[in-house]
């Protein structure tokens, strides 16, 4: 995926010496397919040709509708070349709309709308599998402490309702916003470790990136920001389900983004010149000014700051990214319970004291040891 083509020159990034296209001119191969190719060797686990098994993100926005295609282009290739290894990736929507009680943790209704939508990607991209699995199914997970969170359970209530009371019962539209994201990632994750998938693929953009990267920050988990836009093995804990009950298991798994250097606006010029998906995709709506950001949470912020400025000034969008992810990832003893972030309790500390808090509050329970000041502040406000 990249920018019109031009005269042959030697790839900027990997220098192969035929690099037909420009982007933000500079020579360029063909970036997303060069980073599956890494993808692909850092998690062989043998010399041998393995089954290449990713499950990738869907949340049917143009990045992760363009990384869709990149891989149903991919399946088919390698289904078309004999002595190929298998190419199989399964795309995966969460879908979180807490609005009916009918979409529990048990079924979920074929007449949705992300289920509709749905069949129509599963018809645009047939080398591809699909599935739909709704929010509530994170209730279910291990790699999350519920001892932690203030989940309540009450009579009669099924999984659904008891999350749209967890939402509401958050402080702000920052702190739903925060939660929502951790859960689906928890989820995409779970599915990829339970399934023996070789890695988990993300969509997010350069420019999603940088937001996320500001975004993390913003809402004091900035030790969280190498663990979180990197590329590579994420440290995945599980948990009993008795309270206080230590960790169960640790073990390491890869999370990469194969659009990790192209820009949203590039993805979008891309599909809207590529008839067979563009009209899978809403056209997006100019950013607009906004006077007061109090119905906005930050990422919300973040993003549209990033996608305003990354026409005039992307350079300084892709250093965000680039200067991030030469941060080291620090590993202490003890992982958040909710972010799975390791946690860094002098920074945890430092944040608290700084900003006049009391280190013995805290988010849902007030157990202090189990959560980041980030997710601390995310449940309690």
């Amino acid at each position: 995926m990249a920018g019109p083509e031009v005269a042959s020159r030697p790839c900027l990034r990997c220098k192969n010496p035929d690099a037909p296209y420009e982007l933000r001119n500079v020579a360029a191969c063909h970036k997303a397919v060069k980073r599956l190719t890494v993808l692909q060797r850092e998690t062989r686990t043998s010399s041998r040709p393995e089954p290449r098994r990713y499950v990738a993100g869907l949340s049917f926005g143009p990045c992760s509708t363009a990384l869709t295609q990149i891989l149903d282009k991919q399946a088919k290739y390698h289904a078309s070349r004999k002595g190929s290894s298998p190419f199989e990736p399964l795309v995966v929507h969460i879908d979180t709309d807490l609005s009916s009680s009918n979409n529990n943790n048990n079924n979920l209704a074929d007449d949705t709308p992300a289920q509709r939508l749905l069949a129509k990607y599963r018809e645009r991209f047939p080398n591809v599998s699909f599935e739909c699995i709704h929010l509530s199914k994170v209730l279910g997970l291990k790699t999350i402490d519920w001892t932690a969170l203030p989940v309540a359970v009450a009579a009669g209530e099924n999984d659904t309702e008891r999350l749209r009371h967890f939402f509401s019962a958050l402080p702000s539209v920052t702190s739903r916003a925060d939660c929502l994201r951790l859960f689906v990632r928890h989820l995409l994750l779970g599915v990829a470790m339970e399934r023996s998938y070789s890695a988990l693929l993300l969509g997010h953009s350069t420019t999603a990136l940088a937001s996320l990267t500001l975004s993390e920050v913003a809402n004091g988990r900035g030790f969280a920001v190498p663990w979180q836009i990197n590329d590579g093995p994420f440290t995945v804990c599980t948990y009993g389900s008795a309270a206080g009950q230590d960790d169960a298991g640790k073990v390491q798994f890869p999370i990469f983004y194969p659009l990790r250097e192209i820009l949203k606006a590039e993805v979008v010029t891309y599909l809207s010149t590529t008839p067979s998906v563009r009209d899978l995709v809403p056209a997006d709506s100019a950013p607009s000014s906004v006077v007061s950001h109090k119905d906005q949470s930050i990422e919300e912020v973040m993003a549209r700051y990033f996608e305003g400025v990354e026409g005039p000034y992307a350079g300084i969008v892709t250093n965000v990214v680039r200067t991030a992810g030469k941060l080291d990832r620090l590993v202490t003893s003890r992982y958040c319970r909710l972010c799975g972030i390791t946690l860094d309790e002098e920074g945890d500390s430092t944040w608290a004291g700084e900003l006049g808090d009391d280190p013995a509050e805290g988010g849902g329970n007030g157990d202090t040891g189990k959560l980041c000041y980030g997710c601390k502040r995310s449940l309690g406000g």
